[in-house]
């Protein structure tokens, strides 16, 4: 009996290779001992597909051998994460690299000791695959040495500075690999110079304990950038739930050994923790504010650090190396504040730089009272917009290097609280929008001193709504989720971050101009609502009770007692009446193709867009169906921007307008991972029937994907998964040349392709009311 019951946690071998199945019948034992029955099915069906890609027997054994002690250390993640990436080598370059990648697992996981880590890891390797397959063999071959002197980022670095420098002199770029590039070398040993956080943590335990009396939670967290900042991950100190969490490595600060510049920061970021006591609410701020709010507090921390150890001056005053320039930034000028801040020799003439400096000495002697920090980083920042500086949040990085990243110092309301065991911090970026006749890249602060009311307006004016709040722009909601590879037929387990966004408000009264002018449509709606809201009577048949009798069913039962079968006893039928029971969540392609012009219509994609959600929004209101309007755009896999104009449990009011009247085009198209999350919002609505309508005017892609297939297959998979959940999809494509990819996505009879887009909002409202009818 214990042997048929280990046997039925066996996988089934039998359809692999006769060579394959002896194998992993040898080693089953031991992987049995290492893995649970669901980590075992994954491990044989890995195998199963290194065996169709034809790899050979090399990979195959050093395979059999590598996942099991992974899986052990790391969980099931980590190992289908090494899965999908192996058979992605195996598919771009051969089967030597794949077995050189399986080879180089258990020196990885040696140095990588945590999941998050070794996800890191295969990150990188997965972006030399699609770069430089050629490489992947002697890096591989030299992984050891490298990990020992690079942290993940910094291998990151490393490998894509070789790959970019010599993108068509392959030579060159095999001696780089091989580290026989003297550059190689070189760039290494730079990068070695840095300090592992590991090596230094228990000495900065004792260090901070010397210093404040009392014993800090260190560990190593991952601290992500904004994105849009060209990758600097791992720079910046978090501190979450009272833990001071630090980058893995730092980058090298010239002239300052790595312990000195792991002390400075913990030291700055206990400071934080003794003083700071209080959190600033975030909701009627701008991001400037926000900034020099937290650069002040930073300044009156350290200013109460010095006052108790003078000696932590000349901890920290060789990171200040700020010098006053005839070059007017945002940036710059902050990073003179801060030095002006801490140094009281430091000369600078810049009028906004001393006067912020007057204001902070003004207070020196009430240094205690946390309120001066939000009322000097007010004012300085409405001097800022005055100025008409430029200033993008985005890629601002907080100076100098030791100091913090300043989240933990916001209150970002129920939306913005940590899980109490989360390890990893993620830095979100302020969703702004730019200036109109501005570049993107940078946003124009613009603020007068009559915007700074401390509390925000309770009703929303026609023609005059608010701008994004500060927690709105500050904060973002992320969501992780897998996407499917076509080329490997694996899904990369999380593999993309949706950022959820509130909208920018834009003139309700707009949207109520859009009726006005399609007058002739509502009209019709107007009709066609009324018959719709009509329940109309309908027969149920085979009842159990009912006012008549069923003579289908009255004959099925006669046959049956004459054939000696008991009767079915529901004979009976009642009329009773049909209501609309269904949720549509009308999802918008918002990327930056939407705003090109349309001749034959006036006006641009996207605001024949808005015209026709506007009006099928005025007809799902009045029908009183459950509605919800969406909209996406995207910035690569980790930047998938997800919009809500309106929720289905959120009335279809004011707000919602100016939401709709405010949504704008930019970036990329994300589809696959945009109808993930739409999915989201109706797996657990309890209605009939449930319906993501998707208007989009083109097909799937991304900064970041080369492969046109690619995204395609995705949106495939991502439709697929919705019908099993129960969710139909249906796609309005305004694309004239849409018919191949959005059969294939979408199904035969799943899609519309809007030759004329000028029809658009005529069309999508009489779509919706034949698709709900």
């Amino acid at each position: 009996r214990m042997q048929s019951d280990e046997t039925a946690d066996i996988p089934d071998l039998t359809d692999l290779s006769p060579q394959a199945r002896e194998l992993l019948r040898v080693a089953m034992p031991e992987a049995q001992r290492a893995m649970n029955p669901d980590q075992l099915q994954i491990w044989v069906d890995g195998a199963r597909k290194l065996v169709q890609t034809e790899v050979g027997l090399a990979a195959l054994v050093t395979y059999v051998r590598a996942m099991p002690p992974l899986a052990k250390q790391a969980g099931t993640a980590v190992m289908t994460h090494a899965i999908a990436t192996v058979i992605s080598i195996a598919t771009h370059a051969d089967g030597t690299a794949a077995d050189a990648f399986l080879s180089a697992l258990s020196t990885a996981s040696r140095r990588l000791i945590t999941a998050g880590s070794l996800l890191g890891f295969f990150e990188v390797v997965d972006e030399i695959t699609a770069l430089a397959p050629r490489a992947l063999v002697p890096m591989f071959d030299r992984i050891g040495p490298l990990l020992d002197q690079l942290s993940v980022d910094g291998l990151r670095r490393w490998a894509l500075l070789g790959v970019q420098e010599h993108v068509s002199d392959f030579r060159s770029q095999d001696a780089w690999f091989k580290l026989e590039s003297t550059d190689a070398r070189a760039v290494l040993r730079a990068a070695g110079e840095g300090t592992l956080f590991t090596q230094v943590e228990r000495r900065l335990g004792l260090y901070l304990r010397a210093l404040w009396g009392v014993s800090r939670d260190l560990r190593s967290g991952t601290v992500a950038a904004p994105p849009n900042t060209g990758g600097a991950k791992g720079r910046r100190v978090a501190i979450v739930n009272g833990s001071i969490c630090m980058p893995q490595s730092f980058d090298v600060f010239p002239g300052q050994p790595g312990l000195t510049l792991y002390r400075a920061a913990a030291a700055h970021a206990a400071a934080h923790l003794q003083w700071s006591t209080a959190r600033f609410p975030v909701r009627e701020l701008k991001a400037v504010q926000i900034v020099l709010v937290s650069l002040i507090e930073d300044a009156r921390v350290e200013k109460l650090a010095m006052r108790e150890m003078p000696g932590l001056k000349k901890l920290w005053a060789p990171f200040h190396v700020a010098l006053p320039t005839f070059s007017v930034s945002a940036v710059s000028l902050m990073a003179r504040l801060s030095r002006a801040l801490f140094d009281d020799d430091y000369q600078d003439d810049n009028p906004w730089v001393t006067k912020g400096r007057t204001m902070f000495a003004e207070h020196s002697g009430d240094l205690e009272n946390a309120g001066l920090s939000r009322t000097i980083g007010m004012l300085l920042g409405n001097d800022l917009g005055q100025m008409r500086v430029q200033f993008n949040f985005k890629t601002y990085v907080i100076e100098p290097l030791y100091r913090d990243d300043n989240m933990f110092l916001w209150d970002f309301g129920d939306a913005g609280q940590s899980q109490p065991d989360d390890q990893e911090v993620t830095y979100q970026a302020a969703n702004l929008q730019p200036d109109d006749k501005g570049d993107q890249s940078e946003i124009e602060i613009e603020q007068n001193a009559s915007e700074q009311s401390q509390d925000p307006p309770t009703e929303m004016q026609a023609g005059a709504m608010k701008e994004v709040t500060g927690d709105d722009a500050m904060f973002a909601q992320t969501y992780r989720y897998d996407e499917w590879d076509y080329a490997i037929n694996l899904e990369r387990p999380d593999w993309c971050t949706v950022i959820e966004k509130a909208g920018r408000f834009g003139d309700p009264r707009s949207i109520d101009e859009i009726l006005s002018r399609n007058r002739d449509t509502v009209d019709r709606l107007t009709t066609l609502i009324k018959a719709a809201q009509i329940q109309r009577p309908i027969r149920l048949r085979k009842q159990l009770e009912g006012d008549k009798l069923d003579l289908d069913a009255c004959i099925s039962a006669t046959i049956d007692l004459r054939s000696g079968r008991t009767p079915d006893p529901r004979i009976h039928a009642r009329h009773a009446r049909q209501s609309r029971d269904l949720a549509v969540l009308l999802l918008l392609d918002l990327s930056q193709s939407t705003n090109d012009f349309v001749p034959s219509a006036g006006t641009t994609v996207l605001n024949l867009a808005r015209e026709a959600t506007a009006l099928v929004a005025d007809a799902m209101s009045k029908i009183g169906d459950s509605f919800a309007i969406h909209g996406f755009d995207s910035n690569g896999r980790h930047e998938v921007e997800y919009y809500r104009f309106k929720d289905f449990d959120e009335p279809y009011s004011e707000q919602s307008r100016a939401r709709l009247a405010g949504m704008t085009g930019q970036l990329s198209t994300r589809m696959g991972t945009a109808l993930r999350h739409a999915g989201r919002f109706l797996h657990d609505r309890r209605v009939a029937r449930k319906l993501i309508l998707l208007v989009t005017d083109g097909e799937p892609h991304d900064i970041d994907v080369h492969d046109r297939k690619y995204l395609v297959f995705d949106a495939k998979h991502a439709v697929e998964e919705q019908t099993r959940h129960g969710i139909a999809t249906f796609c309005i494509s305004l694309d004239s040349a849409a018919d191949e990819y959005v059969t294939r996505i979408f199904g035969s009879r799943n899609y519309l392709v809007l030759d004329h887009l000028r029809r658009l909002p005529e069309k999508l409202p009489m779509l919706y009311m034949r698709l709900t009818s």
